[in-house]
């Protein structure tokens, strides 16, 4: 993550400025919002700004390009722009609780989501080893999973006392202990335990959406479809051809950075359950998230099997 945090930070930034200024905009410019400072236009300018690296992982881990100078900024990127779009979210949320919309406001949410997530990654990552080692002193089956577990909701309900949004807590923990003992001893239990839950959360976030009621907003969410497509891939694609990347790498990057997947779909289940997104809204938040998962693989698979080296000079990111 911090080998490739170089060029991976600026395809990221453009991987959320673009999409969210264009999902902000797009509910402005539609009427359905008076000015940029309503929580609506904000929460779906944050939505815009999610990345869900995991499909784009797959492919390219089944293609062998994972270890590519494309691959690997891709990944660094998307950790990034979620952490980003996440401290985003909590930000939004916060000004929708409040009713208010300052700048004061603003640094005030900004400066308390960002300060705890420093405080908690920092103090998981000075603790990350002592911790893989006090759940090996549990020798029961199963215990390091259970323990794991249960640290990651107490992080997440520490994160949801201080008024920000569960994934960051969660998120942070998970970061933190990547590179510990526990991490390996987890990853294929966990691996069942996410076969189960996975599936379900889909459901219940496809049950959520009430067709008759986005019915009305189908033009609204074709065009913030579009916008989703092209502000994240562009927004991704200029910056990394800025940093060294060819323009067949560049596109790479940026197709790599399109799929919303399950980060978008929290962040939608979020806005729902605060109220700030209303069902037909809902509704369109996961057509934006279907369309743009779905397309990414169908995209990323013949960018990568022609055009050859992604990068302008013979140096690569992080090797292969």
């Amino acid at each position: 993550f911090l080998r490739y945090a170089g060029p991976a930070t600026v395809v990221a930034a453009g991987g959320v400025i673009f999409p969210f200024l264009a999902g902000a905009y797009a509910v402005i410019i539609f009427g359905y919002a008076d000015s940029f400072t309503d929580p609506l236009p904000l929460f779906m300018g944050a939505l815009m700004t999610a990345t869900s690296v995991g499909i784009t992982a797959r492919v390219l881990s089944e293609r062998r390009k994972l270890g590519t100078p494309e691959g690997v900024t891709i990944l660094a990127a998307a950790v990034i722009d979620d952490v980003v779009g996440i401290l985003v979210l909590t930000i939004v949320v916060g000004i929708a609780a409040t009713g208010e919309f300052s700048s004061i406001e603003v640094a005030k949410i900004g400066a308390k989501a960002i300060g705890f997530w420093l405080a908690l990654m920092t103090g998981g990552i000075l603790l990350a080893r002592h911790i893989s080692r006090l759940f090996g002193l549990f020798q029961i089956n199963g215990a390091n999973l259970a323990l794991a577990l249960a640290l990651a909701f107490l992080a997440a309900a520490l994160a949801e006392s201080f008024g920000l949004a569960m994934i960051i807590g969660a998120y942070s923990i998970g970061l933190a202990l990547e590179r510990t003992s526990l991490a390996r001893a987890i990853e294929e239990p966990l691996a069942a335990i996410s076969s189960f839950l996975v599936p379900i959360f889909f459901v219940v976030m496809g049950m959520l959406v009430d067709i008759q009621a986005m019915q009305s907003l189908l033009l609204f969410g074709s065009v913030l479809t579009i916008l989703a497509i092209v502000s994240k891939v562009f927004g991704s694609a200029v910056p990394a051809l800025a940093v060294g990347f060819t323009r067949i790498g560049s596109l790479r990057v940026g197709i790599g950075m399109l799929p919303r997947g399950e980060v978008a779909l929290i962040i939608a289940g979020i806005g729902l359950s605060r109220g700030i997104l209303t069902p037909d809204f809902f509704g369109v938040a996961i057509l934006m998230t279907m369309v743009t998962t779905l397309l990414a693989p169908v995209l990323l698979v013949p960018a990568f099997e022609k055009g050859g080296d992604g990068r302008r000079d013979a140096e690569k990111v992080g090797g292969e």
